[in-house]
């Protein structure tokens, strides 16, 4: 088993200027229980997941490396909303973007089918990352030509593509320089297609 370590933060706003002996105590205690929840979590997590592959073999399905690498870009995408940025529903878009009263969330709709922004499908709703919009929350401007040289790709690609480091950008995330330099992630984008064309 690994070891698993824990780091406590505590607001300075919410707690007092020091930490008694006792409140250290305390945070102590708690944390065995703590690592019992987490590896109880996990162990539950495995089971799931294996489960999963003793229905996919006794229904002898078969997973086809097109399937493992969808899996591969979904299991990435969901990482990337937890770790790599923001993501909002249509209705705090309009909100922060102070669209006029009407059909605000109908207005972030359309930027999404006119190409100008993507958004990842949770649920039954949409989710727009951060990175790809301004802070007037509109758009950014490069956003549309980045995703039309991308071509038509599924919202798990785009966002694993975003997040991912870019040996064309040095090592750097494409929507890391979103804005101090749309120009090179526009250049990244179409070396990705000219790649993709040339492994074909």
């Amino acid at each position: 088993m690994k070891n698993l370590s824990f780091h406590v933060d505590l607001d300075p706003r919410q707690a007092s200027h020091e930490l008694t002996e006792k409140d250290i105590q305390q945070v102590q205690e708690m944390l065995p229980d703590l690592l019992a929840a987490v590896l109880a979590v996990r162990h539950e997590r495995r089971l799931a997941a294996r489960a999963t592959l003793v229905n996919l073999f006794a229904g002898r399905a078969e997973i086809t490396p097109a399937d493992s690498a969808q899996a591969r870009m979904e299991g990435r995408a969901r990482s990337a909303i937890q770790e790599g940025t923001d993501w909002y529903t249509a209705q705090q878009v309009a909100e922060f973007a102070k669209l006029r009263p009407g059909n605000p969330i109908g207005s972030v709709s359309r930027w999404k089918a006119q190409g100008r922004v993507f958004a990842l499908r949770q649920g039954n709703r949409d989710l727009y990352p951060r990175y790809a919009l301004g802070g007037d929350f509109h758009p950014l401007p490069a956003m549309k030509n980045i995703l039309q040289v991308l071509g038509k790709q599924s919202a798990e690609w785009l966002t694993t593509w975003f997040e991912s480091t870019n040996g064309f950008l040095g090592g750097r995330r494409p929507r890391e320089l979103l804005l101090s330099d749309p120009a090179r992630v526009l250049e990244a984008a179409k070396d990705e297609v000219e790649s993709r064309e040339f492994a074909s």
